[in-house]
């Protein structure tokens, strides 16, 4: 028994007569009794009861109908499958990011795209953007990075969102008594090219060189907590006071009216892209940004 008995038995039963059945199938009449009779002999049975005004199934012939509608309906699954196998995504995507990108962005994208490819691997590093990060792009540790602020690299490069950079405290900005209050600096990573807008700004506006005091603790979180508490101010972007109620986020505007502003920055070798599954995560990546 093949798929071809399956596909007769199935117009047997919605024809109830060999003779439209015959047709359906574009063979004689008698080539179909033949194929009937093969069937009958293989399985010892009578499949079919015939009357002059049709054809019905035996009980033994009900239960190869059952059967042949079944595998037919299997056959049509292993087809589809087959024929967009292509489109099933697999592989494996190693992804460095900064804390804050996980934090406030990342979770929804690897929702989305596991929900699509559930076939692909993930593999998720968090670090600092200043050492860890490139550190794991260089050394092949990941695939793609994504870190807040630029860094030298020739090869697969986007940005995928500006933010703006200011003060972030709990009071009102005085920028005369500003410096004699502790600047609350996150010191798991070293002093930024980024940071060191702070005292650009500072003497272009003011004309003299700042001498902050600096207060170093090792997470952005216990730095919010610390300014939450009054202990002090920062200078980070926007993106910090998200849901602190009690902090304030005054931007730095240079004196051509532009201002400071800090990007998150895609970037990867472009031989990855090669790799389907790598390709398509930067697409949902660089998707999500343009809804930004």
């Amino acid at each position: 028994m093949d798929s071809r008995d399956w596909e007769v038995l199935k117009l047997i039963d919605e024809e109830k007569s060999l003779t439209k059945t015959a047709q359906r199938l574009y063979i004689s009449q008698p080539a179909l009794t033949y194929r009937l009779n093969k069937l009958e002999k293989e399985f010892n049975v009578a499949l079919l009861n015939r009357y002059s005004s049709g054809v019905t199934f035996t009980p033994q012939g009900e239960y190869l109908l059952k059967y042949a509608k079944e595998m037919l309906e299997q056959l049509e699954l292993v087809k589809k499958s087959v024929q967009n196998l292509d489109d099933v995504l697999y592989g494996k995507v190693r992804i460095g990011v900064s804390t804050v990108y996980a934090k406030f962005r990342l979770a929804h994208i690897l929702k989305e795209f596991t929900e699509h490819f559930p076939e692909v691997e993930v593999e998720l590093h968090t670090g600092s953007s200043t050492l860890e990060l490139p550190e794991m792009l260089r050394t092949g540790v990941v695939d793609l990075i994504i870190k807040r602020g630029n860094m030298e690299w020739n090869e697969g490069r986007h940005i995928i969102f500006e933010e703006p950079k200011g003060i972030i405290t709990s009071k009102p900005v005085c920028f005369e008594t500003l410096l004699s209050e502790p600047w609350i600096q996150d010191q798991s990573s070293v002093i930024t090219e980024s940071d060191k807008l702070f005292f650009e700004w500072w003497t272009e506006k003011f004309g003299v060189m700042p001498k902050p005091k600096i207060m170093g603790v090792n997470s952005i979180e216990a730095c919010m907590e610390m300014i939450s508490q009054g202990l002090g101010w920062t200078f980070l972007p926007k993106i910090h006071v998200r849901n602190r109620k009690n902090l304030s986020f005054y931007p730095l505007v240079w004196q051509s009216g532009v201002p400071i502003i800090q990007p998150t920055v895609l970037l990867y070798r472009k031989q990855l892209l090669e790799k389907p599954a790598i390709k398509k995560f930067i697409d949902y990546i660089l998707m999500d940004c343009s809804e930004l």
